[in-house]
């Protein structure tokens, strides 16, 4: 089976760059810094009317975590029907409940709200704070989720080889597992060869420079790099596709 791959960006210079470069899909975000948020209608727009690349929106208002007020979850499902309007393949979520476990009303309505749109319903790595990954994994099977990106309940994907081995053996035929967090290139053939995974999901993100942020005041992102901010490195995203591209050769 073919090796599918997605970067997660959050501007057009690096969903070009992923598409330049043949990438399977593009996780469209805004603040990589939070995490990924949900990114704003001008970016999906610019992305889906020029790239001919799968497209996947993340849904999520704010960074912290995914056990969200009444009226977060109202601005999520607000979101959603106007992202469900462009031309996107996929909308990127998780909701947890206050212990560890699948929020099943929130994740059930959104999945279903999704499909009835048309497009796959993705459950993002709130998985790895779930207090039972067997439970959790068969809660969104059940629910019908299309795909789950997940590092396998670790910081790494690395890291987390061993669970995720364990799910794409038991679960890979029900439910398109992605493995997502520190892939890189120099680590992408060990994570393959380890979990069988399919699909493999990267930031590919380098921090560049933009000395508007200190004169009088600071605007810094980082402490110990006042200037600086996340985008996607072409030379990063390159390196990663020739490793999947020689796996597969």
């Amino acid at each position: 089976m073919a090796i599918k791959t997605e970067i997660c960006i959050d501007s057009y210079a690096g969903a070009k760059i992923a598409a330049d470069l043949g990438y399977t899909s593009v996780e469209i975000n805004s603040a990589l810094d939070l995490g990924g948020l949900t990114p704003s209608l001008g970016l999906v727009r610019e992305i889906c009317n020029n790239l001919k690349i799968e497209k996947n929106c993340m849904l999520r208002p704010r960074g912290g975590g995914f056990c969200y007020t009444a009226s977060e979850y109202e601005t999520m499902l607000a979101d959603l029907d106007i992202l469900c309007k462009e031309k996107i393949d996929g909308i990127v979520f998780g909701f947890l409940t206050a212990d560890y476990h699948v929020d099943i009303a929130r994740t059930a309505e959104m999945i279903t709200r999704i499909h009835q749109a048309g497009l796959k319903a993705i459950f993002h790595r709130a998985f790895d704070n779930t207090i039972d990954p067997k439970q959790a994994i068969e809660t969104l099977i059940q629910l019908r989720a299309d795909r789950l990106l997940t590092s396998g309940q670790a910081g790494t994907a690395i890291e987390g080889a061993d669970l995720l081995a364990k799910l794409q053996a038991e679960y890979g035929q029900e439910i398109e597992l992605v493995a997502g967090a520190g892939v890189k290139a120099k680590n992408a053939l060990q994570l393959l060869q380890k979990t069988k995974v399919n699909y493999i999901h990267s930031s590919c993100r380098v921090q560049a420079t933009d000395v508007t942020s200190k004169l009088n005041v600071s605007y810094a992102i980082y402490n110990d790099y006042p200037t600086n901010y996340l985008c996607t490195d072409y030379t990063s995203a390159e390196a990663l596709r020739a490793v999947v591209a020689d796996y597969q050769s």
